[in-house]
């Protein structure tokens, strides 16, 4: 390959990880609000398992906080399982555009 070409492809690839970059950012974004609503679902669960006024719907409450809070546990959980992907594959963006590099020194050769 030509010089020119291993470069277009080596600006390729960091357009990518910048993709990559806001994906991540995107993503932590999310967690943030997640982790906001979680708070703001338990705190009302919490004023409504003390107001209830049978052990019935106390009980319901509480399952009702509980079912919430790991709903929220997965949302995140998969959320960062998404961003440990994205920065895996900028990590093999980052070794190919090494090895492209290497492959321009090369050439120059």
């Amino acid at each position: 390959m030509n010089v020119e070409s291993l470069k277009r492809r080596i600006e390729s690839e960091k357009r990518s990880i910048e993709s990559l970059k806001k994906s991540v950012a995107r993503y932590q974004g999310e967690i943030k609000k997640y982790r906001e609503n979680k708070k703001r679902d338990a705190e009302r669960f919490s004023t409504r398992i003390r107001n209830a006024s049978s052990s019935s719907l106390k009980n319901s409450y509480r399952n009702s906080k509980r079912n919430s809070a790991n709903s929220y546990v997965r949302m995140i959980d998969s959320k960062k399982n998404e961003i440990d992907r994205k920065k895996d594959a900028i990590k093999r963006h980052r070794n190919k555009i090494s090895d492209l590099r290497d492959d321009i020194r090369n050439a120059k050769k």
